[in-house]
């Protein structure tokens, strides 16, 4: 089960956004993809392929705000309350994740 939280590809058109539009992008988990919360990880599985994957507690938070009223700058702002991270590290790493999470067809944007 490769877990997506970890292992990580090439960014896709999230990451080449500018700073306005993250606060356009809603994102939302593929209505194909069933959660399930384990001792503060998810596990995903896409209906669609029959393939799992696994999200570590970050991870985790950020599927479970991806509910298609978040944008990504909201999800970035909760980050930064949460957790005492540089902002620029949390928003890399946050869109690392949803790239991933987009290329796997697990996650959809929507612009506002």
């Amino acid at each position: 089960m490769p877990d997506i939280s970890q292992a990580f590809s090439a960014p896709t058109a999230v990451s080449q956004l500018d700073s306005a539009l993250l606060h356009q992008i809603t994102l939302m988990g593929n209505p194909d993809v069933q959660a399930t919360n384990m001792d503060g990880e998810t596990v995903l599985l896409d209906l669609s392929t029959g393939r799992y994957y696994t999200l570590n507690r970050l991870g985790s938070l950020i599927w479970e705000l991806c509910t298609g009223k978040h944008t990504i700058g909201d999800i970035h702002a909760v980050l930064c309350s949460r957790f005492d991270v540089v902002p620029d590290r949390a928003l890399s790493d946050l869109v690392t994740l949803i790239d991933q999470l987009i290329k796997e067809g697990l996650l959809q944007q929507e612009r506002r």
